[in-house]
């Protein structure tokens, strides 16, 4: 199962960008209650969009959950000393991600 098919599940509206400017962008235009980052993306890598959104005003208080393949402690780290709010590696259950997600998510019932 799919992260896009885990969030669509529980009724939260998902946007997917292809690559690192692209993901820039659509935060920049709808400000999300959380972004799922992945680390190894085309154009500007998933660091680089990290360290833009959490030195960002007006984008560093959004929640940043790292999903990605990269399992090396010094990715783990690297992240975190950029703001990562949480670091998950790839493959992963869905109720894993749901635990992590659910700490930086309102439940869609509280939210309505």
């Amino acid at each position: 199962m799919g992260v896009r098919t885990c969030l669509d599940a529980v009724g939260y509206e998902v946007e997917v960008a292809e690559n690192g400017e692209e993901a820039m962008e659509l935060i920049e235009q709808g400000h999300p209650d959380l972004i799922l980052l992945d680390l190894m993306l085309p154009k500007v890598n998933g660091y680089e969009v990290l360290e833009s959104l959490k030195t960002d005003p007006g984008t560093g208080s959004i929640p940043v959950v790292v999903l990605t393949a990269k399992a090396e402690e010094e990715d783990r780290l690297r992240a975190t000393e950029l703001g990562a709010d949480a670091y998950m590696t790839k493959p992963f259950r869905p109720q894993e991600l749901w635990d992590v997600l659910k700490k930086f998510l309102p439940d869609e019932e509280d939210s309505q």
